[in-house]
């Protein structure tokens, strides 16, 4: 696995990080617990080192999980955990941007994953008016000057508010969609991202699975996956479901590029 310094740290992380979204048992349908571990030990027998999750994430399921995977792991310590806040159900918006509530999610973020320091935090697709009046930034450098936070960053749904976001005074990351589907930030976020030494996370990768290359048009998913009653945006921003694409459209884009995929040198 290669690996790259993170942001303005000296801190090497994975090339490939590992979502734990799913891990929330919520919107990916019902994930157990055994499976869970069970997902983040192959992704640290794979080598990887970078863990994202979020405090709504199964309402701090995945969090815990994580937290839990960390105390097994021979070497914790090697691992980096990148969490989210804004976007809790309690007290909700606009409440969730106070200094207040801010402090109090990080409090509770701590004390879920057991850790004494957040190697990062990022605001969680936030709405872009409050990124834009910028106080979320100043209650996190706050944090961050008290030692609860190390880093912070922004997790965004849109180009326009990746560019708002990497105005931000000690921004250290930008977390933005990013896949074959998705292709606008090459030309409107990386190279600036880039200039300013602010790592770029890349999230759905894979499209929601759509890349993986497995669905066909007759694949169906749980009641309570996104992937299910999400695919109009009903429930959240439809961009966050197979990138915003039809299903069956992203079947059969996906299709479309299977030939285009190296032949696996073991297999050849």
């Amino acid at each position: 696995m290669n690996t790259r310094i993170f942001a303005n740290t000296n801190i090497p992380v994975s090339e490939i990080g590992i979502g734990t979204w799913q891990l929330g048992g919520t919107e990916w349908g019902d994930v157990s617990e055994s499976d869970a571990l069970d997902t983040l030990n192959a992704a640290a027998d794979a080598g990887v080192t970078f863990i994202d999750t979020a405090d709504i994430y199964g309402s701090g399921r995945s969090e815990s999980l994580v937290a839990k995977f960390l105390a097994q792991h021979p070497n914790p310590s090697q691992f980096f955990i990148a969490t989210k806040l804004g976007r809790s159900a309690s007290p909700g918006w606009p409440e969730n941007f106070t200094r207040q509530t801010v402090r109090q999610h990080t409090l509770n973020s701590l004390k879920r994953l057991n850790v004494d320091a957040l190697d990062l935090t990022q605001t969680h697709c936030v709405p872009h008016e409050v990124m834009q009046h910028g106080e979320i930034f100043d209650h996190l450098r706050d944090l961050q000057t008290e030692g609860l936070i190390k880093q912070f960053g922004a997790s965004v749904e849109t180009v326009d508010e990746a560019l708002t976001c990497l105005e931000v005074p000690g921004l250290a990351s930008l977390q933005i969609i990013f896949n074959i589907f998705r292709q606008k930030p090459i030309h409107t976020i990386f190279e600036k991202a880039q200039q300013k030494n602010v790592a770029l996370i890349i999230r759905l990768p894979l499209a929601s699975g759509l890349l993986a290359g497995k669905y066909t048009l007759d694949t169906t998913f749980p009641e309570a996956d996104h992937r299910n009653f999400n695919r109009d945006g009903d429930a959240f921003n439809v961009g966050e479901t197979f990138a915003g694409l039809p299903f069956a459209t992203g079947v059969n884009l996906a299709n479309q590029l299977k030939p285009l995929i190296p032949a696996d040198p073991d297999t050849s």
